[in-house]
C-alpha cells in the first residue's frame, strides 16, 4: 500500500471524486461536478488520498464566515471502508492545515456529534481543536443509519491552525491539564455493558469539569434506543449550560476498558488555552 495525498484541482480529479463520494456516502450526497469545479477555482479546498493511482479518500472544505470572521469550513471527510482506522484521516487533516495556512486562513471549523467519541478523540485529543458552541438538531431529522431516530445535535469544532496549541499537537501531543479532583457533572451507572445517565448537576464551579458520554454510542442505540435518547437530552442540557457559562471543551479522556469517555471542560480564556499556558 502506497498512500499519497494531494490537492484536487483538475476536472478529471473532481470527476473521480464524484464516484468516491457515492461509494463512501451515497449517491444522494454527491456534490455535482459543476459545483466542485467552481469551488476549486474560488477558494474551495479539495484533498485526495491515493493508493497508487486510485482515489480512496477525500476531504472537502470551503470558505465561510461566522460573526464576521472568515475561516475555512471543513464539510466532508471520508475513506473507502477498507482504508478506515489506519490513521489516514489524521494525516489528511494535517495536510488540510498546511494548505489552509497557504491560503491565508487562521481557523478551520467543522461539526460532529458529541456522542460519537471516535470523532471527538480525533478532533480534540489528536488535532487540538476546541469546542465553544453546541448546535441542537443542527441538520434536522436525518434518516441514515448513523442519525436515524435522534436529533442531530452537533459540536462546532474550532481549529485555530496558527496557534501554539495546534502546533504543539502537531509536533508532540502536549500533556492534558490535570483532572485530578475534577468533579463530574453527570453520575452514571451500568446495566450489563451499557452505561446509563443518572443525576446531573448544573451548579459546579470548578475550573476543570468532566462530562462522561458513552464510549460506543451506536452500539448503545442498537441495544436501547430509549437510553440513547436520554443520553442526547441530558448531555444537551449539560453542554449548553456549561458552554454558556464560559467553559471550553479542551480534552477527551478515554480508557479502552471502560464504557465511558470523558470530555474535559476548562473555565479559561480562549487566548490562554491557545497559548498552552
Amino acid at each position: 500500500m502506497n498512500i499519497t495525498f494531494r490537492a484536487l484541482t483538475e476536472k478529471a480529479d473532481l470527476h473521480a471524486l464524484e464516484e468516491l463520494e457515492a461509494a463512501v456516502w451515497s449517491g444522494d450526497s454527491v456534490i455535482p461536478l459543476h459545483m466542485t469545479l467552481t469551488l476549486a477555482k474560488f477558494g474551495g479546498l479539495f484533498l485526495g488520498a491515493y493508493d497508487d493511482d486510485t482515489l480512496i479518500g477525500f476531504l472537502y472544505s470551503f470558505p465561510g464566515f461566522t460573526d464576521g470572521e472568515p475561516h475555512l469550513c471543513s464539510h466532508m471527510l471520508g475513506f473507502l471502508p477498507e482504508y478506515r482506522k489506519r490513521g489516514l484521516g489524521v494525516r489528511m487533516k494535517w495536510l488540510q492545515r498546511e494548505e489552509a495556512l497557504k491560503l491565508g486562513h487562521r481557523k478551520i471549523t467543522w461539526t460532529y456529534d458529541p456522542l460519537e467519541t471516535v470523532n471527538g478523540y480525533l478532533n480534540i485529543a489528536k488535532l487540538g481543536g476546541v469546542v465553544k458552541r453546541y448546535l441542537p438538531n443542527c441538520y434536522g431529522e436525518l434518516n441514515d443509519e448513523m442519525n436515524r431516530g435522534l436529533p442531530t445535535d452537533r459540536f462546532l469544532v474550532e481549529w485555530f491552525i496558527d496557534s501554539q496549541r495546534v502546533e504543539q499537537y502537531r509536533v508532540s501531543k502536549p500533556p492534558l491539564i490535570s483532572t485530578e479532583g475534577a468533579p463530574s457533572v453527570l453520575e452514571t451507572d451500568l446495566s450489563g455493558d451499557l452505561p446509563y445517565p443518572r443525576t446531573h448537576r448544573l451548579n459546579e464551579l470548578s475550573d476543570v469539569l468532566l462530562l462522561p458520554v458513552p464510549a460506543h454510542f451506536q452500539a448503545l442505540k442498537r441495544a436501547d434506543m430509549e437510553a440513547a435518547r436520554e443520553w442526547r437530552e441530558v448531555t444537551r442540557t449539560l453542554f449548553t449550560h456549561y458552554l454558556a457559562r464560559g467553559y471550553v471543551i479542551t480534552g477527551v479522556i478515554r480508557d479502552q476498558s471502560l464504557p465511558l469517555v470523558h470530555y474535559v471542560l476548562e473555565n479559561k480564556q480562549l487566548d490562554v488555552i491557545l497559548r498552552c499556558t
